[in-house]
This record gives structure tokens, C-alpha cells and sequence, in this order.
């Protein structure tokens, strides 16, 4: 790891990963948890959080991560692209003609591990308008053509392989590339050295790293919105194409070769499918309905892909299933979303405020539907068997129990029976896993 003061040292790396693992569940396997929570360590490291204690590591990269957590960066990289690669497969096997009606993998597992994917029968054709989609409307182009056509302001940027020991000559760190305008800046930056291309990662991969270099200050985009959105707008199936592209942007990140390999499979699913019937018009309304309003900036959340799969503990419900429940009008659980903590009834109040400004008449019914989620009486919801057991029963004796009463869940109380938590059977094979 570089000796850099910026850099977040390796203990604290390490203790807040420790954390990270002890106190979170994401809704997929205990692998693709891991490689999500390394990169969420990178934000961590430059936010404070956690073990980090308010002290903000604006270098850190996920090399730095990976490095302080012992593991090899060529396997991690490879193991991200091969979640990327599964999206492109399957992109690749639609456009053939096979005829698929779930977004597994070809080896039958789910993609991204999350298991609803194993048996939510989906349209196939609209998940690649989804991807189109999603691809699309985070490029900066299309920020830029939002911004001319909705008149508002919308920040945006690009990743760039970024030589470290030039970034310190020039007096610049992560932070200021990551929040100052430079978009007339970068051809400098190209000939300075500061930007350099792929093959110099190779030559010497210890002075380079991936930063976000800013082009244009402003509020970001919301990728909660865009799913939400998309969904409202057109279909679940949309939704979910546009989350798979969200996923690809956030996984790219970190991969053998670094680009923009959402964009990339956009322009290759125009190129190639012929039942793509999305447009870059819809792209771009989507980026303007995405963005976050100027002074809201607090009040709508942006949940990267970790938060997105966190299991809330009380509920049991991931955010990712809240959106999609809401989409298609079904219960879903109020809870405090993304890092922001912001109450997913308010934004989903929020949603449809902002829709009504651009709303068709023939997608009102959409977004009709999606209230109905809010009018269900709650007992609706109590679709599953379960049992009741104190907090300080043993995982053997507990399991012996679900065996017994053929349960689904397990409500946790304390001696007074005040609710610790909700444990479902999928648990179980997640703790088992880890070990």
C-alpha cells in the first residue's frame, strides 16, 4: 500500500470490514457479499464512517482495500468481472433467440446471487430495454441533454485510471478530483500524465488507481428513482434491467480492465437486438426524473448496490424488494433507506410528486397501482408460518424446531418480549457458509 497520510491504514481497514461482515446481511451469497462490501469500504474510508471515526481517507481505493484485507487484487478483480460477464451472457443469449424466463446463469444459479431471481419469472426482451436503459441514462452525454432539455442542474463525471504520484505533484488528491469542476481539464490531465490508459495499470499497477473525476458540479442522480421510475413508467421487468446496469456500473469499478462497460452493453444491445423499443428520449427522461433536485439533496436517497441488498433486520425485506413490491402495487415494510436513514413512504411520496410533472396519460395507471401497496391492511402481509423463540436459544436446538413445525420465520424476543429481530430459513445457509 502506498505510504500516504490519505490512505486509510490497514488496521482500520481491516477492523471496519470485520464490522461491516458482523453487522450486515446482504440478500446473496456470502462471496458476492464480500466483493460488495470491499468496495464499500472505499466510500467509507473517504466519508468517516464507521471504524474510520470521522477521519476522512480521501485516497483510499479498493486496491488499498483489498491489499489491507490479504487477498490477491487479480482474483478479486476477476471474480467482479465474472458477475459483469453473467449480464453480458445472458444479454447475449436473448439476442440469439434462446428462450429464457428467469435471470439466471447459464449454469442455472441467479445472477447476482440474489435468490428471487431464481424464481421470478420475467420477459427477457424487456430486461434488455431495462439494460439499454439503465446504461444509458447515466452517461455524461445524457446528463448534459437532460439538463438542456428539463432546464436543471444535474453534477456528473467520469472513473479514470489515474497515475498517484503525478495526482500528488500537481497538489490534487481523491477529494479535490472527486469534487471540483474539471470536465475542461481533461485533456490536460491526459497530457500531464495524470490520466493514463489501461496498458499502465499493467506496467505498474502499485501508482495506479481508479478515481472519480468530477466534470460538472451539481446534484447527483439517484439510482433508487431510476429503478423506481423506470418501473412506474414502463414495466417491473424494465425496473429490473435498469438495476442489472446500475450493478454493472458499480462492479466495473474494479475489474481486469477498467471502462465503462454499462454504456458499452447499451450501445451493443442497440447494435444487436432487434426488440429494443426504448429511446435515447427515454433515457434521457428517465436521467431528468433520476436526478436529485437542487436543495433535496438530503431528502431523496441514493442507495449504492450494498444498500440496495441490505436486509433490514426488522423487516427482513431488502430495499430492492421494497421497489419492486411498490412497482407492482404489492405490501411492502416502511423503512429508513440507503445511508441517508430517509423513510421509503416518503420517497415513494416523493416518486410520485415528481412523476405527475411528466406523467402520460396512459401511464397514470402505473403509478395508480403503486398507491394500492399503501391501502392493504397490514394483516396482508403475515404470509409465512413462523415461531417464536428467546434470544439465547442455541442455532441447533432453533433449527430442530423449523424442522419440527415446518416454520419459514423465527421472531427473536428478549426475556421481556420486546422483538430483537427477524431470522428467515435462508439465514441459516448464510451463517453456514461463513464458516
Amino acid at each position: 500500500m502506498p505510504n500516504d497520510s490519505k490512505i486509510a491504514p490497514r488496521d482500520l481497514i481491516q477492523a471496519d470490514f470485520r464490522n461491516l461482515r458482523t453487522n450486515e446481511r446482504l440478500d446473496t451469497t456470502p462471496r458476492i457479499e464480500e466483493i460488495i462490501f470491499m468496495q464499500s469500504m472505499e466510500g467509507r474510508a473517504h466519508n468517516g464512517a464507521g471504524a474510520f471515526h470521522k477521519r476522512f481517507y480521501v485516497n483510499t481505493t479498493i486496491d488499498d482495500v483489498v491489499l489491507a484485507l490479504d487477498r490477491d487484487p487479480n482474483f478479486i478483480k476477476q471474480k467482479r468481472q465474472e458477475l459483469i460477464d453473467e449480464i453480458k451472457d445472458f444479454v447475449n443469449r436473448v439476442i440469439a433467440g434462446e428462450k429464457l424466463s428467469r435471470l439466471v446463469a447459464k449454469r442455472g444459479t441467479p445472477i447476482l446471487g440474489i435468490p428471487v431471481f431464481k424464481t421470478r419469472q420475467i420477459n427477457p426482451g424487456d430486461i434488455l430495454n431495462g439494460i439499454y436503459l439503465g446504461g444509458l441514462r447515466d452517461t455524461p452525454e445524457a446528463r448534459k441533454e437532460a439538463e438542456k432539455i428539463y432546464k436543471v442542474n444535474i453534477g456528473y463525471g467520469r472513473c479514470f485510471l489515474v497515475d498517484i504520484d503525478v495526482m500528488a505533484a500537481m497538489g490534487l488528491d481523491g477529494e479535490s478530483l472527486a469534487h471540483q469542476e474539471h470536465e475542461d481539464e481533461i485533456d490536460e490531465f491526459k497530457s500531464r500524465g495524470l490520466i493514463v490508459a489501461p496498458e499502465e495499470e499493467k506496467k505498474d499497477g502499485k501508482k495506479v488507481r481508479y478515481f472519480y473525476i468530477r466534470y460538472k458540479l451539481g446534484p447527483g442522480q439517484s439510482d433508487d428513482a431510476a429503478i423506481v421510475n423506470a418501473g412506474l413508467l414502463h414495466n417491473i421487468d424494465i425496473a429490473l434491467g435498469v438495476f442489472l446496469a446500475d450493478a454493472i456500473d458499480t462492479l466495473e469499478k474494479y475489474v481486469p480492465v477498467c471502462t465503462d462497460q454499462d454504456s458499452d452493453l447499451a450501445a451493443y444491445i442497440k447494435g444487436n437486438f432487434q426488440d429494443l423499443y426504448m429511446t435515447p428520449e427515454d433515457a434521457c427522461r428517465l436521467t431528468y426524473l433520476s436526478a436529485i433536485p437542487e436543495g433535496k439533496e438530503e431528502e431523496v436517497p441514493d442507495s449504492s448496490l450494498r444498500y440496495l441488498l441490505t436486509i433490514d433486520p426488522r423487516t427482513g425485506q431488502t430495499t430492492l424488494e421494497s421497489h419492486l413490491n411498490f412497482i407492482e402495487g404489492k405490501p411492502f415494510f416502511p423503512m429508513a433507506i440507503s445511508y441517508k436513514r430517509i423513510l421509503i413512504t416518503t420517497f415513494y411520496e416523493y416518486i410520485k410528486e415528481r412523476l405527475s410533472e411528466t406523467v402520460k396519460p396512459h401511464e397514470r395507471a402505473a403509478a395508480q397501482k403503486a398507491d394500492e401497496g399503501l391501502g392493504t391492511p397490514i394483516k396482508e402481509l403475515i404470509r409465512k408460518k413462523v415461531i417464536v423463540v428467546s434470544g439465547d436459544r442455541l442455532l441447533g436446538d432453533v433449527l430442530k424446531d423449523l424442522r419440527g413445525k415446518d416454520a419459514d420465520v423465527i421472531i427473536v424476543q428478549d426475556d421481556e418480549g420486546n422483538i430483537l429481530g427477524v431470522v428467515d430459513s435462508g439465514d441459516f445457509l448464510h451463517i453456514l457458509e461463513r464458516k
